[in-house]
């Protein structure tokens, strides 16, 4: 029990300090990059050259992604609370631009599924 919860917390911390990074090298940059992507930039590189290895944040990462949506209900209660007085004059913009942002990521994510899948089918596994 001990060590699971060690593992757990040790994974949490690699997550937080590869963010903390993120922010710091976001300000670095003037903030271009947002210091979340950043963080998750430096994320995948440690884990791509072997750095970290997957097993040390697999229960933090894990849990995160279990649980990820609690961590859109502050946001989700945030948008509904604003008085539509305050953006009337921009409803139509936010409509739009929400309704292309959807239709492009589900572009994307399916050109970028469909390349995955070919690659899978190409290696021979099924």
């Amino acid at each position: 029990m001990i060590i699971k919860l060690f593992r757990f917390i040790r994974g949490l911390a690699l997550i937080v300090i590869c963010y903390y990074i993120g922010e710091f090298l976001s300000l670095q940059i003037g903030g271009f990059i947002s210091p979340s992507v950043m963080g998750m930039l430096i994320l995948f590189a440690l884990l791509q050259f072997k750095i970290l290895k997957t097993t040390w944040i697999e229960k933090a990462s894990d849990f995160l992604l279990d649980n990820l949506v609690l961590f859109f209900v502050p946001a989700t209660a945030g948008v509904a609370l604003i008085p539509f007085a305050i953006i009337k004059d921009d409803a139509l913009t936010v409509i739009i631009a929400s309704i292309i942002s959807s239709v492009l990521v589900l572009i994307v994510v399916g050109k970028i599924t469909d390349k995955f899948e070919n690659n899978h089918e190409k290696r021979g596994h099924n």
